[in-house]
């Protein structure tokens, strides 16, 4: 089952005004913030990368495999989407635990 366009949105919303975005990927998609890769929507399910800091905030999440042969990642549940204090500090230590992109390299 792919992704509808209505729970991209939905997840875009939860996030409120951070600068979060998300980009078709794979015929899901995957989602940004300030040019940092920190999860994947795919069949419905926002799932962020797995952080210290993120395990450590929300230690009861549960954790899957978005596609078959990707690491484990924290499924973040849709009843989490209306707490936008919570969907905004989850994302915050999340990003600020993932490393800076590499510059790509011109051809």
């Amino acid at each position: 089952m792919a992704t509808s366009k209505e729970f991209t949105e939905e997840v875009l919303d939860a996030f409120g005004a951070r600068n979060v975005r998300v980009r078709p990927m794979f015929g899901e998609y995957g989602i940004y913030c300030e040019d940092k890769f920190v999860g994947v929507i795919c069949d419905n399910t926002l799932f962020l990368k797995v952080t210290e800091p993120g395990e450590s905030f929300a230690p009861s999440l549960d954790k899957a495999s978005p596609y078959p042969g990707a690491k484990e990642h924290l499924v973040i549940p849709v009843e989490k989407f209306s707490d936008a204090e919570w969907m905004h500090e989850l994302l915050d230590l999340t990003w600020a635990a993932l490393p800076v992109p590499k510059p790509k390299k011109k051809p």
